[in-house]
């Protein structure tokens, strides 16, 4: 059945949510939300609160305004390191909330401002350098945040982070468990066309946007004096690892590729086969409202376009049973690639990864740095499997 006759399905998905919250969608969803920074009561918190589909923005945004005002009255009092813990919770559930929303109305602005405020307030609370960027784009603007280590020495290793479909440039890194910054690298993560911020002031999604708007943010790395241009990476997470390969496949500046959480898939698969949700996600993201002309967008969507052009190391990584890109795709994918590649597939697990999600991560981040900093064979090719702990 195509998609198009699936959105409106929400009945059954208004049972399954009443039951399993957000873990109705993703399986052990909620671990890796932890992972971010999230608060397991938090969670528990809205997650007492959904009921059906249209009250997780609502159940999302109430456990967000508890923390908003913790975190004023600890402001108030001086206590900066509460304070800055408590709005980053308040940023993470205010953007939670939006992005359950898939349009552009008063109500999803009004979390999104709250969110900015909060992610700044929290910013100047932590012991290294964190940022807003915002670049003209056009008439819009693209938003990112950018991590730098303390006390920079010398020009270090960078990464261009993309977030997938429900993530946004504040869901990772978790500011208190900082990926980048413990391996001493620099780390802009984006909004890019279609998402988040980017999205909510006006720019929709579309592949040569987003390749333009990461050429944008390279160019931006390049300037900071803290970035050595030489070692650029892109990473993408989820849907992040749809459009971290297409930035990597038009721009010889990126000298690496990560990818978690595969979605390598054709779009012609997400948008028929998996949770309806995704449709209209993306429907919002792009701005293609029409079913027809969405269903002749995403057919033309796919990685295996690019796949030749990418020439530098790249890390394809996924969940042994992930719904999102299946097993025989994420290989068929992995086998079109020319370039020193690597294909780790993480056992019994689903799209989250989530119960070897901060490993996964980590082992990432790891193999990134190492080839941005010492490179590999042009022959190189290695499969493993990643056994599960279950």
């Amino acid at each position: 059945m195509k998609g198009k006759y699936r959105q409106n399905e929400t009945w059954v998905q208004n049972q399954f949510v009443g039951q399993y919250g957000i873990e109705a969608f993703m399986k052990n969803a909620n671990m890796g939300l932890e992972e971010k920074g999230f608060k397991h009561v938090d969670i528990m918190r809205a997650s007492s609160r959904i009921t059906c589909m249209k009250s997780m923005p609502k159940a999302w945004n109430i456990v967000a305004q508890q923390q908003d005002m913790l975190a004023r009255e600890a402001e108030e009092k001086g206590h900066g390191a509460t304070a800055g813990a408590f709005y980053h919770r308040a940023a993470l559930y205010y953007g939670k909330a939006a992005l359950y929303l898939h349009s552009d109305d008063d109500v999803k602005k009004q979390m999104y401002d709250n969110l900015v405020r909060c992610y700044t307030k929290a910013m100047k609370h932590f012991d290294y350098t964190i940022e807003r960027v915002v670049l003209p784009f056009g008439e819009y603007n693209l938003y990112g945040i950018l991590h730098v280590p303390k006390d920079v020495k010398e020009p270090l290793p960078a990464v261009l982070a993309n977030p997938g479909m429900d993530m946004i440039k504040e869901d990772y890194p978790n500011l208190s468990d900082n990926f980048y910054i413990k391996r001493n690298m620099v780390a802009l993560v984006i909004d890019g066309p279609g998402w988040g911020e980017t999205r909510v002031h006006g720019c929709k999604f579309t592949e040569e946007d987003y390749v333009k708007a990461g050429k944008l943010f390279i160019d931006y790395l390049c300037e900071r004096p803290e970035v050595n241009p030489d070692q650029i990476g892109v990473f993408g997470g989820s849907m992040g690892s749809y459009t971290a390969p297409m930035i990597a496949a038009y721009d010889d500046r990126v000298k690496g590729i990560a990818t978690l959480l595969g979605a390598f898939t054709s779009f012609e698969y997400l948008m028929h086969s998996v949770q309806p949700g995704l449709r209209n996600k993306w429907k919002y993201m792009t701005g293609v409202y029409d079913d027809d002309e969405f269903d002749e967008m995403i057919g033309k969507s796919s990685l295996a376009k690019i796949s030749d052009r990418i020439k530098v190391p790249m890390l394809v990584s996924a969940g042994e049973f992930d719904e999102m890109s299946p097993l025989e795709m994420t290989m068929g994918f992995y086998n079109m690639l020319s370039c020193p590649k690597e294909l780790w597939i993480a056992e019994d697990e689903h799209h989250s990864c989530a119960g070897m999600y901060h490993e996964l991560f980590a082992w990432s981040f790891d193999w990134l740095r190492d080839v941005l900093t010492k490179g590999l064979p042009a022959d190189h090719a290695v499969e493993k499997l990643i056994p599960s702990r279950r």
